[in-house]
């Protein structure tokens, strides 16, 4: 009697023993398969935002990988140099110059401009001042006349310039301008630096998807 009560009791012992096993060996394997699934998923970056002006922080999360890509790409924006006409710049191209507010356009390349481009009167009609920029289309292309002093005997500033600059860059957007051509803007008879003027250009269009060619004429 004695030692079927052993028997038994071994028994029952045994088959506890091996459930708590069976149940210890799933336990692993369910924390093993989750820990291999997190490993699998993107991690994911927070990006806190400036505080605003109630003193709150809205939180928003994003996939890192493709932070990294938006990060990653390059600019497109590019300017270069080279010598000829300006005026033999391919139509792609839109043109820019630098005019006073008065439009009298009466030395310089200004004066080629309204010789070929003529429309004073819709240009003074803009109303632009000191800052800005008045356009004309010219089929596929825009010409840009960059306000930057309010007489055409003045001399512009480099911030006067500047602000114009950002100007034409705002409507070059709008109308997805991406191909501009120039004369050394600012330079000659406004007695600009071009050193000064090219840092001015490279602050205002870093970034942008925009490729600026910079016409010297060089006489022959």
């Amino acid at each position: 009697m004695f030692g079927r009560c052993n028997f038994a009791l071994y028994n029952k012992n045994t088959i506890v023993y091996k459930t708590f096993y069976k149940r210890q060996l799933s336990a692993r394997a369910l924390l093993s398969a989750a820990s291999v699934k997190r490993q699998q998923q993107p991690h994911k970056l927070l990006i806190l935002p400036p505080t605003t002006s109630h003193g709150q922080n809205s939180l928003h999360t994003t996939n890192a990988q493709h932070l990294r890509q938006s990060m990653s790409a390059d600019t497109k924006y590019k300017l270069t140099e080279v010598e000829g006409d300006l005026f033999s710049a391919p139509e792609t191209h839109s043109l820019a110059h630098c005019v006073g507010a008065d439009f009298v356009m009466g030395a310089g390349i200004a004066v080629m401009f309204k010789q070929i481009y003529g429309q004073v009167d819709k240009l003074l009609a803009q109303g632009v001042q000191s800052g800005g920029v008045a356009t004309l289309q010219d089929k596929e292309r825009y010409i840009y006349y960059l306000v930057t002093k309010p007489q055409s005997w003045g001399s512009p500033t480099y911030d006067s310039l500047r602000a114009s600059l950002v100007a034409m860059r705002e409507h070059m957007r709008k109308n997805n301008v991406h191909k501009l051509a120039i004369p050394r803007i600012g330079c000659g008879i406004d007695g600009l630096e071009w050193d000064k003027v090219s840092a001015e250009l490279n602050s205002v269009f870093d970034g942008e998807e925009l490729e600026i060619v910079v016409y010297n004429y060089v006489p022959k």
